[in-house]
């Protein structure tokens, strides 16, 4: 049992976002030795959000990804090519 202010921590290198008519669906995945193609990643933990708090989350993620350059300097992008498999996003 999970109490008050005790969660899982997972670390995750990819995200697969789909949706429906009501809702977001975001898997956290693991892409690693062991599973280097897109599909066979494990799914660590799926978050399901509904299209308003999606919104609210591009909007929150975005602003911190600002901050976070302003304080730590640019933010690489990933280099071409470098993730097996279609881009997933």
């Amino acid at each position: 049992m999970i109490r008050d202010g005790e969660f899982p921590v997972v670390y995750t290198n990819l995200a697969k976002i789909t949706h429906v008519a009501l809702e977001f669906l975001v898997d956290f995945k693991r892409l690693g030795p062991e599973s280097r193609e897109v599909d066979s990643a494990p799914t660590l933990v799926r978050v399901v959000m509904h299209p308003v708090i999606a919104k609210a989350f591009r909007d929150a993620l975005s602003e911190n990804v600002r901050r976070y350059e302003e304080q730590f300097g640019k933010i690489p992008e990933p280099p071409k090519g470098s993730q097996p498999g279609p881009k997933v996003h």
